[in-house]
């Protein structure tokens, strides 16, 4: 198998001769006049003209339309994870992201395929399939014409893990992606994990890196939660949900024996979690008083993100510090849902910066990066 930083040097160098002429924008410099406040956002979200295409010929949720301000919204079904209905919606406008990035002195960002709109459950298999590779060919060509300032995740079905191994190798081959992005309730039990194998079995050949968001599963995988729409207080319910399917997922694939045979595949869970790390005084002595040898190691197999929590739950990542460790905490900010011009990944600096000691901000937002992309064979 062939060096995996020649091979994503390769694949890099071949989109780039496709686009030659292209303008790309210099990577902010470690050692330049500005000092980077951090190395990656891990978090954001990249809406495509594929995806505004596609729903625009649909007649039924998810759709777009058109509301009272003469605005393209997306009307979206309403999933375990989320209520339907209109939402601002619109191509991601890449330039703003860049200036965003510049001013605040991220190097790089990870663009993923925004998982919570629920299409995995929503969309029949034949249309995501259609619908995801029309997508990761759009991201690719932004990868390319704005080298390095990128990374990528490919948009991958929990439902068909068979084309979704086919299309994560070529993510890696063709496109010189990092992995895929998947959603949160493919994991809410063990069964439910264990339909992905033969994504995973591909993962593992390719050192991939799973990026998995709060998001509803096709009812194909096993073990999806139920759909519960709380008519009181729903403000705060959907986030009881959201936080408590987040653990979930979490808990999988921490604990269970799933990612045992996948050593070289990272996997990084959003918003830390939701309640794992709250979890743990009470989890491990019980996985301690089940025969789990030393479940706080097993725990730290996985990534957790920052993401919007680094502005609104900052005490969340603090104790999250205290208790996975901050080594096993990536800067995220959930950046660019919705898509247009909508996005600042400074007030999540900003909290953090306050938050945080030195250290903890210096393993979060240098040390972790530096670690996971040299595992992926990247600088």
């Amino acid at each position: 198998m062939l060096n995996r930083r020649l091979f994503l040097g390769g694949a890099f160098a071949t989109a780039a001769t496709v686009s030659a002429g292209l303008h790309t924008r210099p990577l902010l410099a470690e050692n330049a006049s500005t000092a980077p406040r951090a190395l990656v956002d891990w978090h954001s979200h990249y809406v495509s003209q594929a995806e505004m295409k596609f729903l625009a010929t649909r007649a039924q949720p998810p759709k777009l339309v058109t509301g009272a301000d003469g605005t393209i919204q997306l009307d979206n079904a309403t999933t375990v994870s989320a209520i339907g209905g209109p939402s601002a919606f619109a191509p991601s406008d890449i330039q703003a992201r860049l200036r965003n990035l510049d001013q605040n002195g991220i190097q790089r960002q990870l663009l993923t395929h925004t998982v919570a709109l629920g299409f995995d459950a929503s969309l029949p298999i034949e249309e995501q399939r259609a619908l995801y590779r029309a997508f990761n060919d759009e991201l690719a060509e932004v990868v390319v014409k704005n080298r390095p300032r990128f990374l990528a995740v490919a948009a991958l079905p929990a439902s068909d893990p068979v084309w979704a191994a086919q299309e994560l190798e070529r993510a890696h081959r063709e496109l010189g992606f990092i992995g895929g992005s998947l959603p949160l309730n493919a994991f809410a039990t063990l069964a439910g994990a264990r339909t992905l194998k033969p994504l995973f079995d591909t993962a593992q050949k390719h050192n991939s890196h799973f990026f998995i968001h709060r998001g509803p599963a096709s009812d194909r995988v096993p073990g999806q939660p139920p759909l519960v729409v709380p008519d009181d207080t729903a403000y705060a319910r959907w986030n009881l949900i959201s936080n408590s399917h987040l653990a979930a997922g979490a808990i999988t694939l921490g604990l269970t024996d799933f990612l045992d045979a996948y050593p070289d595949v990272s996997v990084e869970i959003i918003m830390l979690g939701g309640f794992f790390t709250h979890l743990f005084d009470s989890i491990i002595p019980a996985a301690r008083a089940n025969g789990v040898a030393d479940p706080l190691q097993k725990l730290r197999r996985i990534y957790i993100d920052t993401g919007p929590y680094s502005v609104r739950n900052a005490g969340w990542v603090r104790y999250a510090c205290d208790k996975i460790g901050a080594d096993r905490i990536l800067f995220g900010t959930d950046y660019g849902v919705g898509g247009g011009q909508r996005g600042d990944v400074g007030p999540a600096l900003a909290t953090l910066d306050a938050t945080l000691t030195p250290e903890q901000r210096q393993t979060i937002y240098f040390d972790n990066t530096r670690a996971l992309l040299a595992a992926k064979g990247l600088s």
